[in-house]
């Protein structure tokens, strides 16, 4: 203990000899400055931000510094304020919020007055002392520990009293307030117990922060991870499509399923190993089944050179097993008999003695990682009080948190204490273990519990309400019904728009109905190719739509770690003022209708996934094409918006009632925005998220005259980012009368950046061009493309200039002209043509199609507009009357096509 003087007065505070963390992201203190403290009495006020209050009370009068599971940084920027103390009352005044206190005889339930104000014009209600965030009828929620075995319930922590139940940092009332009384804190090692076992217990009689933001949802994320952590920047990997299946695969095994995903143009960038790979003489395992690989390194060098990660699964409950590998090491280095070393198993699993944890992590893990293994997913079986955790009231001390701590912070750890530096960065795939775990990306949800349509759409919802913590980055078993197709393809598509991508099977598909697919049994299937052709062409494009997306997608991470908001977003962050932004309830149908469904990808895309079935009532089973459509309501925020699948514009605020067939994901891109992907081709699938960008794709989406983005990138896979070294991608546009310019530049280096870059234009809605130039030359039209031309793609009406490599220090200027006169609108004709296209094919299953064996009175419309792309395609850049002909009569075709039908 030590002492200091504050606002006049003799104050004591704990551990500030110890506030600065020594494996964290960043080396967090968690000691205040001194300008920004208030101290009345027993009282201490902390000003974190303008909106962000510390509000201490400590009977002994030592107040407490060090660093706790929810928050490690307090030496934030002090904000300009106020203070005053006037008769005993103090008086703290922000840009935001004005906190008035006047101390009664005790504690701060004693305080004659203790409440917080709005200042100035303010949606945030007054918060006064006494009221909590589980009192707050206007908590937008948070989320809890694992969704294993849950029916989908209500995230009112009150009411579920799941594990690790956290209540939003936001409400609709304008304030929410964190507990930290009674937690664990840490000690100058990061750890938090004494040399005993006995968690270091916050010193504070009452802990508080408040956080004052009105209706500025993304501000208090912001400011919260200020105090509680950064959001690490997760390998680019990560970001693009995982697989994974308990079963007992061989190392031949797993390199059949890359070649199955090869084989079938699907993308492919993380491959995790379920708990098969270990020796079976426990649940537990920390060494490789020799059975099954003989050469591990010969494996995992497999994948790395296909471009994948590699992670494997990991239950820790019974601890270091006699059977280990390295077990005889273990005992040496703890100093225990191997015959008798404390448990009828082995050494007992604890995470209140740091040398057990060390010697698991270092003598036993480490060895695997240098095997090739590049992180772990910590699945479950030590309850929430196990390994003498347990020792607080509400259970935030939890080997949940904690073993996806150590596992993080393992590189940094291992560098300070025994040299080894690997600069690679820590990353977990594992459960939600409370508030402060957002600093250990990524979320495992737990084993589906059911493959229902309402635990599809529960998962859309838990995933946004999820951010309200800072936890955006859920994963959830992505796996079908082995007889329902649709479903399958539903929950791929909702993968492809989550924060993670991940195919898991628990177990479902494989053994009492192994017969399958040869009889309709309820046999899973997470193989995303392993299903009839035409959901084979739907999943592959899901899946390629994520991979596609990753630079956009990674930009966003980018954007977490710097403001607390990454990819997923709930629809009230961007539209506070809009009643639709809102659940219409927290409690029931939740991912059944708009406002629980829907929620925005990043900040350019609304997401809106299809969380029921079309209803088909085909017999054919299993179905060789699906049937029907699915209605679905959506809510389209005020602004334009451009439908992905069909390219029709829409402007809101509307809630429009839709009908999405089986391939289309609902997804609405802001007017105006420019999307940025990295081409993905049949041929070239697999480990793509780990390539540099050596080529990206801008779509300029229509409904604006200038527009820009910025692609954020670096070596995908280290620390380095954490010193600077990385790069944007700018792009911008502007258009105006007939001519367009766009440009792309790259600012900031890194190691690994490509010396030189391709940059396609895709200019989607639009007309052909009457000249197209890139840097000043000439670019002719090419019917199918290529480096150094322009082309059309008449399947979704875009315009697509292929630049040539260029050095990424230049600008390149794209110049595209086009005719005078008026625009035809090509609203919507890209799904026009996609469902006439589909229409057709599965009529010609039957051989019914109109035309198809005699001649058709009507013209043969549903025909042509199935093979009316091709056209397109073609006259764009070859006879451009015939091309406006055909577009100014498109309309009445697609009538007269739909009325035949």
């Amino acid at each position: 203990m030590q002492c200091r003087v504050a606002a006049a007065l003799a104050v004591c505070v704990l551990g500030t000899q110890a506030s600065v963390m020594k494996y964290e992201l960043y080396p967090y203190d968690s000691v205040a400055e001194v300008a920004a403290t208030v101290v009345a009495g027993k009282a201490r006020f902390t000003v974190l931000a303008d909106g962000l209050l510390r509000m201490e009370y400590s009977e002994s009068g030592a107040f407490e510094d060090r660093p706790t599971l929810a928050v490690v940084n307090r030496k934030t920027p002090v904000p300009q304020f106020t203070q005053s103390n006037v008769g005993g009352t103090v008086t703290i005044t922000t840009a935001r919020a004005k906190l008035t206190y006047t101390a009664g005889s005790g504690d701060f339930k004693t305080a004659s007055v203790f409440k917080v104000e709005p200042v100035g014009s303010s949606t945030f209600t007054t918060w006064t002392y006494g009221q909590t965030s589980a009192t707050d009828k206007g908590n937008l929620r948070g989320t809890f520990r694992t969704l294993d075995g849950q029916q989908n319930g209500t995230l009112d922590c009150s009411t579920t009293k799941m594990e690790h139940c956290e209540w939003g940092l936001v409400s609709k009332n304008g304030w929410a307030l964190v507990d930290d009384t009674d937690v664990p804190c840490m000690d100058g090692d990061d750890w938090w117990t004494d040399d005993s076992g006995k968690m270091l217990k916050n010193a504070d009689t009452e802990d508080l922060y408040l956080l004052a933001y009105s209706h500025d949802y993304m501000t208090a994320l912001r400011d919260y991870t200020q105090i509680g952590g950064h959001i690490p920047i997760f390998p680019r990997n990560n970001h693009g499509v995982w697989f994974t299946r308990w079963y007992d695969f061989a190392n031949k095994d797993v390199r059949d399923i890359v070649g199955e995903y090869e084989r079938h143009g699907m993308p492919l960038d993380v491959m995790v190993l379920d708990m098969n790979w270990h020796k079976k003489d426990d649940w537990s395992g920390y060494s490789w089944d020799p059975n099954l690989y003989q050469v591990p390194q010969d494996t995992m060098d497999y994948f790395h050179q296909k471009g994948l990660l590699v992670a494997a699964n990991l239950h820790d409950a019974t601890g270091i097993g006699k059977w280990e590998d390295r077990y005889l090491e273990a005992c040496t280095a703890l100093g225990l008999n191997p015959s008798n070393p404390g448990g009828p198993k082995g050494i007992p699993f604890t995470l209140v003695n740091k040398s057990y944890v060390n010697v698991l992590e270092d003598v036993i893990v480490q060895p695997i990682e240098e095997d090739g293994m590049d992180f772990w997913w910590i699945d479950w079986q030590q309850g929430e009080s196990a390994g003498g955790t347990g020792q607080d009231p509400r259970l935030k001390m939890n080997p949940t948190i904690w073993t996806d701590k150590m596992r993080v912070t393992d590189p940094k750890r291992r560098c300070v204490q025994n040299g080894k530096c690997t600069n690679k960065r820590g990353v977990v795939h594992a459960r939600w273990g409370g508030l402060g775990n957002h600093r250990y990306q990524h979320g495992f949800s737990g084993d589906v519990a059911g493959l229902t349509w309402f635990n599809l759409a529960y998962q859309a919802y838990f995933t946004a309400t999820a951010v309200n913590v800072g936890w955006g980055y859920w994963s959830h078993d992505i796996v079908g019904p082995g007889d329902d197709h649709e479903m399958f393809v539903r929950w791929i598509q909702l993968g492809s728009v989550s924060g993670i991508m991940r195919s898991h099977d628990r177990g479902g598909s494989a053994g009492g109905c192994k017969q399958w697919p040869t009889a309709t049994t309820d046999c899973w299937n997470v193989r995303p190719y392993n299903v009839p052709r035409a959901y084979e062409e739907m999943n592959r494009e899901a899946l390629t739509l994520r991979a596609g997306l990753v630079p956009y997608i990674y930009t966003h991470t980018k954007k977490a770690f710097e403001s607390g908001v990454g990819l997923i977003r709930p629809m009230y962050y961007h539209y506070p003022s809009e009643a639709m932004a809102y659940p219409v309830s927290m409690d029931k149908d939740l991912g059944q209708e708009p406002t629980t469904r829907q929620y925005m990808f990043g900040e350019d895309i609304l997401a809106a996934p299809v969380t029921s079935s079309a209803g088909c009532t085909s017999t054919r089973m299993p179905l060789e094409e699906p049937c029907g459509v699915t209605p679905q309501k959506v809510w389209l925020p005020p602004g334009s918006w451009v439908e992905w699948h069909s390219g029709r514009s829409y402007t809101g605020p509307q809630l429009m009632d839709k009908k999405f067939a089986n391939w289309e994901i609902p997804l609405y891109v802001r007017a105006g925005a420019i999307i940025t992907t990295i081409p993905i081709s049949t041929g070239n699938s697999i480990g793509r998220a780990a390539d540099p960008y050596n080529v990206l794709e801008f779509s300029v989406f229509p409904g604006a005259t200038s527009g820009k983005a910025a692609v954020y990138e670096d070596d995908g896979g280290t620390y380095d980012y954490l010193q600077g070294k990385s790069g944007w991608v700018n792009a911008a546009y502007t258009r105006s009368g007939t001519q367009m310019l766009f440009s792309t530049n790259t600012t900031g280096t890194f190691p690994g950046q490509p010396s030189s870059r391709a940059a396609v234009l895709k200019i989607v809605n639009s007309m052909p061009p009457t000249s197209v130039k890139v840097g000043g030359q000439a670019y002719a039209f090419s019917r199918w493309g290529g480096v150094g031309t322009w082309s059309y793609d008449g399947e979704s009406m875009t315009v697509r200039v292929e630049g040539r490599p260029a050095p990424v220090t230049t600008t390149v200027v794209f110049q595209v002209d086009f005719a005078g006169g008026s625009t035809p609108d090509l609203s919507g004709f890209k799904g026009k043509m996609r469902r006439g296209h589909f229409a057709k094919r599965n009529l010609d299953e039957t051989r019914v199609t109109p035309g198809s064996t005699d001649v058709d009175p009507n013209g043969s419309p549903m025909l042509r507009v199935g093979s009316m792309a091709d056209t397109f395609s073609y006259t764009a850049g070859k006879d451009i009357a015939r091309f406006q002909s055909l577009v100014g009569s498109f309309n009445a075709l697609f009538a007269n096509a739909t009325a035949e039908a």
